[in-house]
């Protein structure tokens, strides 16, 4: 499966999926302008993978690194942010080893909720990291 990487700008996130080195990484800010064709590429990736993953076999061999390092996230972000981790709950539930890893900084309550409020949603443990 080929990797996704897509170079951060002034209004969309950096993004880097690497399947090969079981990494998936979403930082800065989002907040593109059009939400749905930024995401839809790596929604489809995320589908075919994990649908490939679950079909093959043995999932808990797969171990997982997400990396989210958002400064600011809009609300349509929010959504398509839980349809990724909602990819990533399909091999969890099937014993992949699936590592969150959720930035935020001190003085930013709300990243710091957003990341809680997911975990919760999605019913994945997440490490909350402190940027300070």
């Amino acid at each position: 499966m080929e990797n996704l990487y897509i170079e951060s700008t002034e209004f969309s996130p950096k993004v880097n999926l690497d399947f090969n080195k079981k990494k998936f990484e979403l930082i800065g800010i989002s907040r593109p302008e059009d939400v749905i064709a930024f995401y839809e590429t790596l929604i489809y990736k995320l589908d075919k993978y994990v649908t490939k993953t679950i079909q093959n076999g043995d999932v808990s061999i797969v171990n997982f690194q997400l990396k989210f390092d958002l400064t600011y996230m809009n609300s349509a972000s929010s959504k398509y942010i839980l349809q990724i981790l909602d990819y990533f709950k399909k091999l969890y539930n099937k014993e992949a080893k699936i590592n969150i890893d959720w930035y935020y900084d001190d003085v930013d309550d709300q990243i710091f909720e957003d990341g809680e409020d997911l975990s919760d949603v999605i019913n994945m443990p997440f490490n909350l990291i402190s940027r300070s």
